[in-house]
């Protein structure tokens, strides 16, 4: 092999910024760092190298890029503005070469040195190792999935809901961000808190209350005023740029995912329970005062957004929250049962049927307008009169009738074709990302479909349930990304998936195999080492 010039380039968007960062060559420590505001990444490497940094222009050759196609790199050591780097290493002579290159973030440019020279005495070998232990350990208090088919999904789901999780604040982000110039898109790298409740849920199911625990602290440090909650925020628990804030327009689906998450979280705590709920109850007095302030006199909740921050108006799902939340503040926190009692949300719960229920087409009406007309696009959100919000009493001959009505009429007219089958989409007439199905709207049907298998006192209907669940967990697996990880959604534009990994349908996969083992009486199998190993080979591929 003749001699080979090896370069590295960086343009770094410290801060989702390209503009007013930093960077400073260290040359003494073998080390560049760029920085913006409390975010500063360091680079270094394994081996020596030399490297240079500059700014560049928009519609121009950057300097450093020149310097790097001459083979010249000057000593320029520091640049403001939009800037970049590089890396060189002296000419390659030998058939095999290798480096480790290493990058660290921290809140300042000190510590964020400190720590990348010290990951970069750390060998390939140990840091891997590292990094399998730290697995082990998550999959180990997680529990086996008992059935081979859905073995490997299920430990990519737990990884990657502790992934997502921020330990330093309590809180997890929907997804790892991918467009932070919201060109396609509002952005994932936030805390919708709807979505963290999910994951703290899953989380304590899967060895982990503590950190379910320090998602609901994390939750009564960002609770507004006046009960509710911004529809996302930074990790940090800072305000994240929002869209649903007005009264009129409220993510109440949202503060209502919050109170009744809590109340599922401390009956689970069963007798250890009574710390967190005298420190819950004040945010739970708050959040209900403001759920109840948008009922309006016919037991119907006022307009807001809807699930998906589609449309506004009174919705099925929401009024469902609305009436779960009720329960949880009544019969876990003993808060105000005048207002959350037993007779109230039993007069809301029919307010809800005769209102969104069509009886001669077995189909929910999507919303009631804030103009009064009835919006009769039939939407997946129906569901969640089963999952999450456990409305119907699956026990109940009437109301289990009516979860088969609901489930059968989803999955027969809401499929669209992708790998292996039809997924879900989120309503009738979906435009976002070419008008593609969601992950998470299949795999919470196949939820549902286990709810019933759990509820079912029949054998035959049990399996029938289970199959159909498995069904589409199979066609959500098949459609995840190169890595097989969960996406959000599944375009049907220029991308094979959207938004992975995405915390809620890892949650959905894990609930899913958790009521799967709870089914067929499977206890989870001894961890093995093997397990740790992360494949790169994806179930889609």
């Amino acid at each position: 092999m003749g001699r080979v010039q090896f370069m590295h380039y960086f343009r770094l968007a410290v801060g989702d910024s390209l503009h007013r960062n930093g960077v400073q060559v260290y040359p003494q420590l073998n080390l560049v760092v760029q920085h913006y505001r409390d975010i500063s990444i360091a680079v270094s490497c394994s081996e020596p190298f030399i490297s240079r940094c500059g700014s560049w222009k928009a519609h121009e050759e950057s300097p450093t890029k020149e310097a790097m196609r001459l083979g010249d790199f000057g000593n320029n050591l520091h640049a403001i503005g939009q800037v970049d780097f590089a890396i060189a290493f002296e000419p390659i002579t030998i058939d095999r070469w290798e480096i480790t290159l290493v990058l660290a973030g921290d809140a300042t440019r000190e510590s964020a040195m400190s720590t990348v020279k010290r990951l970069t005495m750390l060998s390939f070998d140990d840091a891997v190792k590292s990094a399998d232990e730290r697995v082990a350990e998550e999959l180990a208090d997680a529990g086996s999935c008992t059935l081979p088919e859905l073995s490997d999904a299920f430990d990519r789901a737990v990884i990657s809901l502790h992934d997502l999780y921020d330990d330093s604040v309590g809180t997890f982000i929907a997804a790892p961000e991918f467009d932070p110039g919201y060109k396609l898109s509002g952005g994932y790298g936030y805390c919708w808190p709807r979505d963290a409740a999910v994951c703290a849920l899953v989380m304590q199911k899967i060895g982990r209350s503590k950190m379910a625990r320090r998602f609901f602290e994390w939750s009564a440090r960002t609770q507004l005023p006046n009960g509710h909650w911004y529809q996302r925020y930074w990790a940090n628990g800072s305000c994240a740029s929002s869209w649903c804030f007005r009264n009129d327009e409220l993510q109440l689906d949202q503060t209502c995912a919050l109170i009744q998450s809590a109340g599922l979280f401390a009956r689970r705590l069963g007798p250890s329970s009574q710390t967190f709920l005298d420190f819950y109850r004040p945010v739970v007095e708050k959040a209900i005062e403001a759920i109840t302030a948008h009922i309006g006199e016919d037991g119907l909740h006022k307009p807001a957004t809807d699930l998906w921050e589609n449309s506004v108006g009174t919705f099925l799902y929401t009024q469902a929250g609305v009436i779960a939340a009720l329960r949880e503040a009544d019969e876990v926190f003993g808060i105000n049962p005048g207002k959350t009692g037993p007779q109230v949300r039993a007069v809301m719960r029919e307010r809800l049927i005769e209102t969104f229920w069509q009886p001669g087409n077995k189909r929910w009406l999507r919303r009631i307008s804030p103009e009064g007309e009835r919006d009769k696009t039939l939407d997946s959100s129906a569901i969640g009169i089963i999952e999450p919000w456990h409305i119907l009493d699956l026990t109940d001959a009437d109301d289990r009738r009516l979860a088969y009505d609901t489930v059968d009429g989803i999955s027969r007219d809401l499929r669209s074709e992708v790998k292996v089958g039809g997924a879900i989409l989120r309503f009738e007439g979906e435009s976002y990302m070419g008008g593609g199905p969601g992950c998470v709207n299949t795999l919470l049907l196949a939820l549902c479909r286990l709810r019933l298998a759990e509820t079912a006192t029949d054998s035959e209907e049990r399996w029938e349930q289970q199959a159909l669940a498995l069904a589409d967990i199979r066609i959500a697996l098949a459609n995840t990304n190169p890595t097989g990880q969960l996406p959000e959604l599944i375009p049907k534009l220029s991308f094979d998936y959207w938004a992975a990994p995405h915390a809620w349908a890892c949650s959905l996969l894990i609930e899913s195999v958790l009521i799967l083992r709870s089914l067929n009486n499977d206890s989870p199998a001894e961890f093995g080492v093997a397990r740790a190993q992360v494949r790169r080979r994806a179930p889609s591929c």
